[in-house]
């Protein structure tokens, strides 16, 4: 892999389909590819009259198109060729991928859930065509997470654990899906492989304290069920991995916390409250749109080191990641077969192909 730009070969005959493409995150990840490649881009979702809405303030390269139930639009009439599909609607992920599978098209997913990515990457694996790729846990948790991790992985050599902080700003309005997800987690439980084996673990049940790279320094961050804790043991062949979850703001971290605590999900109207914390974060921000990605990693060999990176905007992040992993399937850089981002791609990549949005920071915990 080189870290030339792959937007120079993009072909102004190819098309990219994205699906949710009128999202917080899809919408990012449309504007991006329409200003950094000259494909054409199509834009599906559950709701045909929010997507053409979106479209058509977007220029004249850019399609909307219906999304059927069980099946990804009609795309023969159209005067291009779907390369690429880039899907940002997590519970259609897998009949999504399968078809793409089946068509040859490459495929990327944003899901941050591993139940949903290991039924994709079973299912793509046991397929009878393999003349295409699928690229998982794109985005940034998962996502620059992994290639962090790989990043430990490939200078302090086979690690025994790696603790993963994610910290978002409590100011960034997001998308009610994303909320929602989030919400949906907190309190749950799940089974994480510790460094003292497998045990059962609750969302935001247990915290560590972690110091992370300035401006944000000493912090209580929560345990969190983002998916890269569960594959990274599997991919980079690693004892352990850990992902805890903070926010700019101490005081709205403290707030999940108390939601977690007292199972607000379980006694309040999801919806209603996803809702409520988008108008809040649009309307009274008590914190910024900046988030940041810390991996303290431990090697086998009992060597400790940390890695991080930083940007303003995690939705924007996301959308450039998936624009540059597109980018790069757009040119057939990457092997047929589906895999996990930090199998194909590494760290220096993504910051030469996110730039300005991604950016390293320096940071020495001793």
């Amino acid at each position: 892999m080189t870290n030339a730009r792959p937007e120079a070969m993009v072909s102004a005959d190819q098309a990219v389909l994205v699906v949710g493409g009128y999202g917080a995150v899809g919408g990012g990840i449309v504007r991006a590819l329409l200003r950094d490649s000259p494909c054409h881009v199509l834009v599906a979702g559950r709701s045909l009259e929010r997507a053409r809405a979106f479209c058509q303030v977007q220029g004249p390269r850019v399609t909307a198109v219906a999304l059927g139930d069980g099946y990804l639009p009609v795309i023969e009439v159209l005067p291009h060729r779907i390369t690429v599909v880039v899907n940002c609607v997590e519970e259609a992920s897998l009949w999504i991928a399968l078809q793409c599978q089946a068509a040859g098209i490459h495929y990327v997913d944003v899901s941050a859930t591993a139940s949903v990515l290991d039924a994709v990457r079973t299912r793509w694996a046991s397929g009878e065509s393999q003349r295409s790729s699928a690229v998982l846990s794109v985005g940034v948790a998962p996502g620059l997470t992994n290639l962090l991790v790989r990043q430990a992985c490939d200078q302090l050599g086979p690690l025994q654990h790696a603790d993963i902080t994610v910290l978002l700003g409590a100011g960034e309005v997001h998308g009610l899906a994303a909320i929602r997800w989030t919400l949906d987690r907190l309190g749950a439980t799940f089974t994480l492989q510790t460094p003292a084996g497998a045990r059962e673990v609750r969302a935001f049940g247990e915290s560590r304290p972690v110091r992370l790279a300035a401006p944000y320094g000493r912090r209580t961050a929560y345990r969190f069920d983002f998916s890269e804790q569960h594959t990274l043991p599997r991919t980079l062949a690693m004892q352990s991995a850990a992902t805890w979850l903070c926010f700019d703001s101490r005081l709205v971290t403290q707030a999940f916390a108390w939601m977690a605590r007292w199972r607000v999900r379980q006694w309040l109207p999801p919806d209603g409250l996803a809702k409520s914390l988008a108008w809040t974060a649009a309307h009274a921000p008590i914190g910024g749109n900046g988030f940041m990605v810390q991996v303290d990693a431990l090697s086998q060999s009992g060597d400790r080191a940390s890695w991080v990176v930083a940007g303003d905007g995690e939705a924007a992040c996301t959308a450039a990641v998936a624009v540059w992993v597109a980018r790069t399937l757009l040119v057939g850089r990457l092997a047929p077969g589906a895999h996990h981002i930090e199998e194909v791609l590494t760290l220096d990549e993504a910051l030469a192909g996110c730039a300005p949005v991604l950016r390293r920071v320096e940071f020495n915990p001793m």
